[in-house]
């Protein structure tokens, strides 16, 4: 019986924007009505991200208590979670009424952690003319001579042919 319990099992990851009208202080009140809706549903978290404040990509209207609010800011966050197949839908639909989440997605995912955390490189250094040049250790000579038409065409023709 237990097998077939974890057969139905699915890995979902729940993104959200909760309202940027919302006080810092009741962030955390937010995020614990989330915890609570998914513990009622059978859910069990993996991982999270704490919403934090970001800028929208586009203005996005609400209707806020009985007037329409447009918000530009919003706090964004996320909840990697492990439910039920069944119980995924009537999770959407209480997720659909919570009225302080702007906009959300529900989508499938695996268990493992998927995210991308770029290696931390070295900046670039700038060579200025002067500077000594690090293969040779002489000093580079850079020669800036603007191109010709003529020069473009035959570049964008190599390109195009190639």
């Amino acid at each position: 019986m237990q097998e077939k319990e974890n057969d139905d099992l699915q890995v979902y990851e729940l993104g959200y924007h909760l309202l940027g009208s919302i006080s810092e202080n009741d962030l955390g009140g937010e995020m614990t009505k989330i915890h609570d809706l998914l513990a009622r549903h059978g859910g069990e978290i993996i991982s999270e991200g704490a919403p934090e404040m970001r800028n929208l990509a586009y203005e996005i209207s609400k209707r806020v208590e009985t007037k329409y609010t447009t918000f530009s800011k919003a706090y964004f966050g996320w909840i990697k979670f492990e439910i039920n197949r069944p119980a995924i839908i009537s999770f959407e639909k209480d997720i659909k009424m919570n009225s302080n989440i702007l906009r959300y997605i529900i989508m499938k995912t695996v268990k493992e952690n998927t995210i991308y955390i770029p290696k931390i490189s070295q900046p670039r250094r700038e060579v200025d003319l002067g500077e000594q040049s690090l293969v040779s250790g002489m000093p580079e000579k850079v020669v800036h001579a603007p191109a010709s038409e003529e020069e473009i065409d035959k570049s964008i023709d190599e390109l195009v042919i190639s």
